[in-house]
């Protein structure tokens, strides 16, 4: 059961960074800029950034997930650090490297 949510958890994040590649305006911050600030950010290459970093953060939830089983790992542990250090890892670094297509900077 615990492997279904870590499973459905991964597809969320995939499916997020699908959607913000389709909808720029999901960017947290994007869409609150005016307009003259707006035209500043590389949109194109922001939201492939963001797909690509959404993609691989549900990717290595999979891998951390049954990595961590595989080491020994009780279930509901490998659930919960699969799941946490992978996001807040994950979303630390995607917040730092898109900085360079902010060239309002």
């Amino acid at each position: 059961m615990d492997s279904l949510f870590v499973w459905i958890f991964a597809a969320l994040f995939v499916l997020l960074g699908l959607l913000v590649r389709k909808y720029p305006k999901l960017i947290a911050g994007y869409n609150t800029m005016s307009p003259e600030r707006q035209m500043l950010v590389d949109v194109k290459g922001l939201t492939a950034f963001m797909c690509r970093a959404f993609c691989i953060i549900g990717l290595l939830v999979l891998l951390v997930y049954y990595l961590l089983l595989w080491g020994g790992m009780a279930e509901m542990a490998a659930v919960l650090v699969s799941i946490i250090a992978v996001s807040v890892v994950g979303s630390v670094v995607m917040v730092a490297g898109a900085q360079r297509y902010d060239h309002g900077r």
